[in-house]
This record gives C-alpha cells, structure tokens and sequence, in this order.
C-alpha cells in the first residue's frame, strides 16, 4: 500500500514536472528577428554638417545589420535640399550652404556592403507657410489658430494638400526612393474652422457638428472620426497618385491604439483598414516612453498589427521618454516584446537619441 502511494506520487510530480515546464516554453515566447528592420534619421540627423556624422551612421547601419534607413526631406516650407522653383521652401542650412544634405545621406547610407530600402520622409507640419498664409492652418473649438497643423479642408482639397503631392513627386522623381513616408499627418483639434466645418458638411451630410449635453461640439463623436478618416484617405490617396509614375510606394506614420491592440485611431483620421486601401504600409507609433497607462502592451499591439496585414503593419520604437530618452534596457525590452509579438517590420526612431548603449542593444538584437 506505502509503495503504491510512493508510486503515485512519483508519477503525480513527474506529470506536474512536465505541466510546469510546458507552462514555462509558453511563458517564453520565441523571438523572431523582423525581415524589415529600419532606423530613422530625423532633420536633425539629415542637415548635420559635421563631415564624419554620416560615415559613423554607415557605420552603425552596418553593425546592427539594418535593412532600411528612413530619411527626413524635411516639410513642404523647409526642405533638406534644394528644390527646384521653391526657393522659399528651402531651409536655412540648404540656403547658406547650397548643399543637397537628402542626396549626401542617400549616398552614404544606401549602400555600405550590402544595399539597402531608402524611405523619405516628409513631416506634413508647418511653420512658416502657416506665418505666411494664416488660411491654411487649422482652427480650434474656440478659433484658435494652429501654429503647426494645416485645415482638413486645406490639406484636402487647398494649397496645402497640392504642396504636399508636389513635394512627395519631387523627391521619388529626384531620388527614386523605394517609398515616401508621410508623418506627423493627423487630424486632432484643430479641425473646426468655417471651411472645415464646410467640408464636414458636405461629407456626411449634417447641418450642424454634433453636440454633447451642454451644447458644445462633441468631439468624441462618431461622425467626425468617419469625416476625419475619409478626409485622411482622400488626401494620401492625392499624394500616392503623385509618386505612382515613378514606380515609388506610399507609407504612413500613423498614432497606436488607445485601449485595445486591435483597435485604430479614426478619432486622428487613422482608419488602419481605409488608409491601407491607400497607400503600402503603415508604420504605427510605439512610443514606450511616453505611452499612456493604458496603451496596449507591446507584444500585444505586434501580434493584433501582424494579425491585421502582416509586413504591411511596421512597429515604430520611439526613444522618447518624459525625462528625454528611454534607457538602453528599457529600450531592449521593447525589441524583445516587438519581436515575441511576432512583428515582421520595426523600425526604430530617431538615430539622434541613439547613444552607445542603445546601439549596441539594437545590434544584438538585429544582427546575425
């Protein structure tokens, strides 16, 4: 009788041993390193003047075995190159020193030992076309003029919207890029002035913007996220037509999802699903260090963005923090739950932030 109670409760903690380390293999997800693997260079990395700052990045590209270099052209009123018949549209720096800093950071970058995707970017904000035509910008609840973001109605269907494509065919004829990245599009306050109030009209067919109990406009309505949305198709739709002729794709800097991973932000204009009928791929922010409590996890978000359209859906790292920069192991965390989420496409943003530590945390965690 002892030996069958001895037996059993052998044969309890062997199947309990084995319970445990299944639990265990699930616990520990496998890391997958993503096939597109990108880091971005901001305007601040791109106008650098300091001789040996691109080698070193070449460098970097190299080691942490990058696939992609992103590259920021600048905005349609302050380019990072000379554009032809915009004399007004071209920075300071391209002003004063005639270079073309876009075609430098191409040259070096696309190419050192192994050839590499170069994206454009432009950021979609503005600042002097804005001082210089205050009808472009967009307009708060209480008629508050923006000093950085452009109307719906002017991005849609005015001025800006038409820059804007100009600026985007400019730079895939000039460099032939393998995409055009649009950022820091988005539609949030200041989408109320009398022409956006028009188009809000005409587009869904109310006379009035809803109103919440107190009789004040309720942004938090459906109806104009739907007005947001089909407005943010249109516009990157003119922009995608703009490139097309030149065999060069469309892609999009786009917010991450409040509360569910498997959610949008249509309240922004980014309707995932409508945006990707638009253009090639998404890159969707994952800002770790400043993210809400709320935000989903980033396992989580690679595993609903993957499950939705696959390479389509690219995690964007961002080093931003409250304090400045995410720490390098804060930083590691985020590259090992991106690629345990199973996301196939990360980039990482922006290089200025990279130090020492952060590089070499990207290179084990890239290189093969």
């Amino acid at each position: 009788m002892l030996v069958a109670r001895l037996s059993a409760a052998l044969v309890g903690s062997v199947l309990l041993g084995v319970a445990l380390t299944g639990v265990a293999a699930c616990a520990e997800e496998p890391e997958h390193r993503p096939t597109d693997r990108m880091v971005n260079l901001g305007f601040e990395d791109v106008i650098n003047e300091d001789p040996s700052h691109l080698v070193d990045l070449a460098e970097r590209l190299e080691a942490v075995d990058a696939t992609a270099v992103s590259i920021s052209v600048g905005r349609t009123d302050w380019t990072a190159f000379p554009w032809p018949g915009q004399t007004d549209a071209i920075s300071d720096e391209v002003s004063r020193t005639g270079r073309d800093f876009v075609g430098e950071a191409i040259s070096a970058l696309a190419k050192n030992g192994k050839e590499r995707d170069v994206i454009l970017t432009i950021d979609v904000l503005l600042g002097r076309a804005l001082s210089e035509d205050p009808s472009l910008a967009g307009r708060n609840i209480a008629g508050e003029r923006s000093k950085a973001f452009a109307s719906v109605s002017s991005l849609r269907h005015g001025k800006a919207g038409a820059r804007l494509a100009s600026l985007a065919a400019a730079v895939a004829k000039k460099y032939r890029p393998t995409a055009v990245n649009l950022t820091e599009l988005m539609f949030d306050d200041f989408t109320f002035g009398s022409e956006d109030f028009d188009d809000f009209k005409a587009t869904t067919g109310e006379d009035d913007w809803p109103r919440n109990r107190e009789g004040g406009i309720d942004q938090s309505d459906a109806r104009i996220s739907t007005w947001r949305s089909e407005a943010m198709a249109d516009i990157v739709r003119r922009v995608g037509a703009a490139v097309d002729p030149y065999g060069v794709r469309l892609e999009m800097d786009v917010r991450s999802p409040r509360d569910s991973p498997s959610a949008d932000r249509a309240d922004s204009g980014h309707d995932y699903d409508l945006l990707l009928k638009q253009l090639d791929r998404l890159h969707v922010w994952e800002y770790v260090g400043i993210n809400a409590e709320r935000s989903p996890q980033t396992k989580d978000l690679a595993k609903a963005l993957t499950r939705r359209a696959g390479s389509r859906m690219s995690l964007s790292v961002g080093l931003w923090s409250d304090d400045g920069t995410i720490s390098p192991e804060r930083f590691e965390t985020a590259l090992r739950e991106a690629a345990r989420g199973g996301a196939t496409s990360v980039s990482v943003t922006p290089a200025s932030l990279m130090t020492a530590g952060h590089w070499e945390v990207l290179r084990n965690a890239w290189a093969r």
